[in-house]
């Protein structure tokens, strides 16, 4: 009798010590989901939502979608730590993966995993998680007006609400800056551009995708009209279109292209290069527009703004992009640093 008291007394306190250890949270699709109060070990479902936990806490992360130096990201140390570029590559639901390594997740004790909400990505995510026994957390990750939110969010899951609301604030704030100096660009006076993607530059994406929504946020008219198929985009295009189209900026994704087309014949004939307005995006130490569509846009509306409405834009962009990696990276980037990631920016 002595025993099987004290049996219960152990059971239920144990029960009441895992109560104590767990909390329940309505994530970013108003589901309520039972996650650990401290969360120790965590996974990205895709890059976006992988590069955002790293904000807070790196050293949760169980692993990587894809290598974290790749010719999209130039990442390092420097900006991300150690800790983040030695992971181990577990895969994702991204682009034309078929997901994660779940038996990998499942050996690492993944105690939550962040998946990014796409409407693309959902019926796949669910798919493949359907049996396991791993809360999973829907995070707005690339919906750029939702990044307060999404910041606050992270905060709260993340038992840093100093850390969410400081990133929340930013956002907040760029948010607001950019909408103010372009809200009111009418139809006709709009600059054109071609997003140029693939090392031939003939590769780009829809004015209605996730992929290009730091373009439309600054009000900039893509020459491809079009809405987004699928996931991966970057569809193929010919250079017949572009000429036609004739736009008046180029922002390229291939350091390989961007290197060869200011010498190419064919597209010397584009007034953009005649013009030299023509950049490449940065990518240290993630890409600022896409591949993937991260935070770093919150940084992109400003370097495009400058661009295509210098006028418009009347802060110093050099103080601003070192504001951004001293808030996002804790780095105080100096005068080198600060070539290096705007090299063909500008």
């Amino acid at each position: 009798m002595k025993n099987s008291k004290i049996l219960i007394y152990f059971l239920l306190f144990c029960f009441v010590n895992l109560s104590l250890q767990a909390k329940t949270v309505i994530d970013m699709s108003n589901t309520k989901v039972e996650i650990p109060d401290k969360i120790e070990k965590a996974f990205g479902s895709a890059p976006p939502t992988t590069y955002l936990i790293s904000l807070f806490n790196p050293n949760i992360l169980v692993g990587h979608n894809f290598p974290a130096y790749n010719m999209n990201n130039f990442t390092s140390k420097e900006y991300v730590g150690e800790y983040f570029m030695n992971l181990p590559i577990l895969g994702g639901w991204q682009g034309n993966q078929k997901g994660a390594n779940i038996e990998k997740l499942l050996s690492l004790n993944t105690q939550v995993i962040f998946s990014w909400q796409n409407d693309f990505l959902l019926k796949k995510v669910e798919k493949s998680l359907r049996n396991i026994n791993i809360p999973i957390l829907m995070i707005d990750a690339d919906n750029l007006e939702k990044m307060p939110e999404t910041f606050k969010f992270l905060g709260e899951g993340l038992n840093d609400e100093k850390r969410g609301e400081e990133l929340s604030s930013y956002a907040k704030d760029s948010l607001l800056y950019i909408t103010s100096i372009t809200e009111n660009i009418k139809d006709k006076e709009q600059k054109s551009f071609y997003y140029a993607e693939g090392n031939e530059g003939l590769q780009s994406d829809c004015t209605y995708s996730f992929h290009t929504t730091p373009f439309r946020f600054v009000k900039a008219k893509n020459i491809y009209e079009c809405d987004q198929k699928d996931t991966m985009g970057m569809e193929s295009m010919n250079f017949e279109t572009i000429l036609k189209a004739n736009p008046d900026f180029i922002i390229i994704q291939s350091p390989k292209f961007y290197k060869k087309i200011f010498s190419d014949e064919k597209w010397k004939l584009l007034k953009a290069v005649k013009n030299r307005n023509v950049y490449l995006a940065p990518r240290i130490p993630f890409n600022w527009i896409d591949r993937p569509p991260s935070f770093m846009r919150l940084l992109a509306i400003h370097w495009l703004t400058k661009i295509f409405y210098p006028n418009r834009y009347t802060k110093d962009i050099n103080e601003e992009i070192k504001k951004f990696y001293k808030i996002f990276f804790h780095k105080e980037l100096n005068k080198q640093e600060l070539k290096d990631i705007t090299k063909g920016a500008f």
